[in-house]
């Protein structure tokens, strides 16, 4: 039994610590904004050549682990749908 939790906390430690990449793009040459593209890769590398694929020149690969996404995703409760980005 032992052996059994201490597997099941050594995926969930993975699962929320393991970085995964976002990618986005900037769509119009004279904003700042970048568009969310796709989620989830599991390298950089995977990130960049998504981007080479999709022949984005201005884009950003940004490193997250999913522990941050359930530390913003009890932020974003106290906003309305329209405010959240």
């Amino acid at each position: 039994m032992v052996k059994v939790l201490l597997l099941f906390l050594a995926l969930a430690g993975v699962y929320l610590f393991y970085p995964f990449w976002d990618l986005s793009v900037r769509e119009d040459p004279f904003s700042s904004h970048y568009s969310p593209v796709a989620k989830g890769f599991w390298t950089r590398d995977a990130c960049h050549e998504a981007a080479d694929a999709q022949h984005a020149r201005n884009f950003r690969c940004r490193k997250h682990a999913n522990f941050e996404r359930f530390l913003s995703a009890s932020h974003d409760y106290g906003h309305s749908a329209d405010d959240i980005r």
